[in-house]
């Protein structure tokens, strides 16, 4: 895909990106607000160096040092990371074992209470790749509201569940929610560390006072813009994650694998053959990601990528490892 859009694209090196920015930014709105059917303007949009970088940013001027945050585990640890920098407190809603490790909207909501200063959901989550319903997304911001608690709803991986599943959605009604996205999963353009960021006025505001002027380059500029004109990928890609998933996951036993969604091109498997899996896999050829580093995951879990191309090879190893 890179190749594709990289032809014809005169790279202006002697220019700062002000004026891309703004062209990016028209685009992204054109883009929500027509599969939304919202009114987001450019008050409500920023950008940051990825999804990392928004998270830094967000977590410096929105909590303090002994703040408590309220997240869930497993989830990206790099945001707990961040949390800890700020040294502010960090709390979780564990998924439960017994379920299978899937998020429950109402057992989340129960952990939450005033003494918390931000909420933080990913959106599919990462690393077991489920989907949480906009409906839960809408209850868990609107009592949040209520308890004066911001909302930030990572959706890193959100191309791959149905946009109208975006929080970004809910912007517009809420003034306590944060919605930011990447170009780096989907999009398949880690390197040009695109992160953009929905939220409401005021934040988007104070946002812009603290971030870098300029996350990323013209040529990055370039590059997603014309991407996002071409839509038709979505639903060819998706529907690839969706068929190589389902052919994998059939040929599992349920207990060898942790609660996901079908859409999206991630998931954890687990296996107490091993000391550590993740090192079994790479034995086997799969390279994978080993989960040590999420909370209350150990050796026995690692997090596995759908490739299309290596699809047969992956049921084929799966198969005989776990």
């Amino acid at each position: 895909m890179l190749k594709r859009y990289r032809e014809n694209i005169e790279e202006e090196t002697n220019q700062y990106t002000t004026n891309r920015y703004m062209n990016l930014k028209k685009s992204l709105l054109e883009f929500w607000n027509k599969q939304l059917e919202s009114d987001l303007s450019l008050k409500n949009i920023s950008f940051g160096v990825g999804t990392m970088g928004i998270i830094r940013n967000l977590c410096s001027f929105l909590i303090d040092k002994g703040d408590y945050v309220l997240g869930c585990t497993p989830q990206f640890p790099r945001f707990v990371s961040e949390v800890e920098l700020r040294r502010a407190n960090y709390e979780y809603y564990s998924f439960d074992k017994n379920n299978n490790y899937k998020f429950v909207a109402t057992e989340f909501i129960k952990k939450m209470n005033n003494k918390y200063k931000m909420i933080h959901l990913e959106n599919p989550n990462n690393p077991t790749g489920q989907i949480i319903d906009i409906n839960d997304i809408e209850e868990i911001v609107q009592i949040a509201q209520q308890k004066d608690i911001v909302v930030l709803v990572d959706e890193a991986y959100g191309e791959y569940m149905d946009l109208k599943n975006s929080s970004i959605s809910l912007v517009k009604k809420y003034d306590n929610l944060v919605v930011f996205r990447s170009a780096s999963k989907f999009w398949g353009y880690p390197n040009e560390r695109i992160g953009y960021i929905f939220s409401s006025e005021e934040i988007i505001k104070i946002y812009n006072m603290i971030s870098l002027p300029f996350p990323f380059t013209t040529y990055s500029c370039n590059i997603f813009e014309r991407t996002l004109k071409d839509y038709d990928i979505f639903k060819k890609t998706n529907k690839m994650v969706i068929d190589a998933k389902k052919e994998i996951l059939k040929n599992l036993n349920e207990e060898n694998y942790l609660y996901t969604d079908l859409g999206t091109p991630i998931f954890t498997i687990k296996s107490n053959k091993y000391g550590n899996l993740y090192e079994e896999l790479l034995r086997n050829g799969i390279i994978a990601e080993p989960c040590t580093n999420y909370l209350n995951l150990d050796e026995k879990f690692a997090r596995i990528r759908i490739t299309k191309e290596y699809n047969k090879i992956i049921i084929d190893i799966l198969k005989k490892i776990l």
